[in-house]
């Protein structure tokens, strides 16, 4: 629900009266765990601040949440002083490649993720190895020897070219063999698609992942689908919002599009469009024929239908127009190992040099298709069902730091302030069916934590004003998450250049 400016201010002004007067009489001492004071809470669900509050957290969960003059502290209880800050939760990547396949590997992702106030992930590649170790990883998290997200979700092996109905009741079933939290899928036909939904409902599953020729946006929608990654994908609900979509579908169920490579190679997921050329002459039609009231159309009944979307825009940017001197020069590939930022460049000469300059042209292009889709989405009632992802593990995705130019893309899309906070917080734990641990500041919730300078629902910006992170209950203030980084900084520039083969993780598809 969006508020109003003066709705929110007069809540907050609630919010003051009430942290001025309910001073409960005779409160015990805090004497364990630690005690955010004199900050100001805010409530994700309306926006509202309440000022001058106290958060009590001990064992990784808030305690409590009550007026700063009703706490005592002493004995061993840590305080942090929040005067002049305001606390939200912790914030959810919800479309990432970071869970590597064991357990005592070392994950450089996530100190850059936690630095950055992302204190869960929704890991979107799952194999045996991989499950086995979000599953550790949780663990060791959970007993306080591991400094790193949670892993929220995790898939079975993707789905890529079920044909039949057989084909597609087999995958969700290995989908809960293995233990996946959800079936995630990346290229079916049709009627393997049906099956996987309704198998996937049966066996308490959701479905994720990416559209194909063969099904439109609002008929994926019709039969269940959960949530759509990419905004659909490469044939994304943009095609859906084309007038010349019926003939270009034919086409390309007609084999005339480009076809998964088969041997996979080993850099398709980090950067595709440089093997698909054979699909630009069909997205330069659909882009030609792209019609707004059509868009307006399919994007309105997916809304009604309440299906997710994950948009991860900054992944179709960097996809779609890799070859951007701005991604060469980011001065945030310092946190890049040279290896990945040696393949990162050699793949970004390859778009140029791999296909015609029209099939690349087309696809830097194609961008905008999914602005305008993000941006009918939002203006259709979207936002509540709309979560926040990056695609971390794709070309110039940097970790961490992605999730705050995503932001950056839902402002431009129309997302107010705290419709982005929300989509990083609230709608990630109603996605998930967590909403008693997690997606509020409140008693008995996760002390997953953010703390930010300024006000995050007065400017999209304030988000990246990061004074401090809780994760798991541990208290990372700004020095430590600098200390992070610099760390990550320093390890990359002393590292030494190797095989490229060494940092492409083929377990993971996106």
């Amino acid at each position: 629900m969006q508020r109003s400016p003066l709705a929110i201010a007069a809540a907050t002004a609630v919010g003051a009266m009430l942290t001025a007067c309910a001073v409960p009489p005779d409160t015990p001492p805090v004497t364990s765990g630690t005690v955010l004071r004199n900050v100001t809470v805010v409530d994700t669900r309306t926006g509202a601040l309440a000022q001058r509050m106290a958060v009590v957290i001990e064992q990784g969960r808030i305690r409590q949440v009550l007026p700063d003059a009703a706490v005592r502290t002493g004995g061993s209880a840590t305080v942090v002083e929040g005067a002049g800050k305001y606390v939200v939760p912790g914030y959810l990547d919800m479309h990432t490649h970071s869970v590597p396949p064991a357990v005592f590997q070392k994950a450089p992702h996530w100190p850059l993720l936690l630095a950055n106030g992302v204190t869960g992930i929704r890991d979107m590649a799952g194999a045996p190895p991989l499950i086995a170790a979000a599953r550790q990883f949780n663990a060791a998290r959970a007993a306080g020897t591991l400094d790193a997200p949670e892993v929220l979700q995790i898939p079975g092996p993707p789905v890529v070219g079920a044909r039949t109905a057989e084909d597609g009741v087999a995958a969700v079933r290995q989908t809960q063999a293995m233990g996946g939290s959800f079936v995630k899928v990346v290229g079916a036909s049709p009627a393997a698609l049906a099956a996987i939904v309704a198998e996937a409902r049966a066996q308490g599953l959701a479905v994720a992942g990416h559209l194909s020729p063969g099904m439109g946006a609002v008929e994926a929608a019709n039969i269940g689908w959960t949530a759509m990654e990419h905004l659909g994908g490469g044939w994304s609900i943009a095609l859906d919002c084309a007038r010349d979509q019926a003939a270009i579908r034919e086409d390309l169920l007609a084999g005339k599009g480009a076809r998964m490579p088969s041997p996979f190679p080993p850099t398709y997921a980090i950067s595709p469009y440089i093997h698909a050329a054979a699909d630009a002459p069909f997205v330069q039609r659909s882009l030609d024929s792209y019609d707004s009231a059509a868009c307006n159309a399919v994007t309105r009944a997916v809304v009604q239908k309440g299906t997710w979307q994950v948009p991860t825009m900054v992944r179709m940017r960097t996809m779609t127009q890799s070859d951007s001197a701005e991604f060469r020069n980011d001065p945030l590939l310092r946190y890049v190992d040279p290896t990945t930022r040696a393949l990162w460049n050699k793949l970004s000469r390859d778009f140029e040099t791999m296909q015609p300059a029209s099939a690349a042209a087309t696809f830097r292009s194609s961008y905008t298709s999914f602005e305008h889709t993000l941006t009918q989405l939002h203006q259709n009632g979207g936002a509540s069902r709309t979560l926040v992802g990056t695609d971390v593990g794709g070309i110039w995705v940097i970790p961490g730091f992605s999730l705050h130019q995503e932001f950056r893309a839902f402002a431009k899309a129309g997302f107010t302030p705290l419709e982005i906070l929300q989509a990083t917080t609230l709608n990630g734990a109603r996605f998930l069916g967590r909403e008693t641990s997690m997606g509020t500041v409140e008693a008995g919730k996760n002390a997953d934590l953010v703390l930010l300078d300024a006000n995050p629902v007065a400017d999209v910006a304030n988000l990246s004003k990061i004074a401090g992170v809780f994760n798991a209950g541990k208290y990372f203030p700004r020095s430590a998450l600098d200390a992070l980084l610099d760390g990550v900084a320093a390890n990359h520039a002393a590292a030494p250049l190797r095989d490229p083969s060494t940092v492409i993780d083929t377990s993971h598809r996106h």
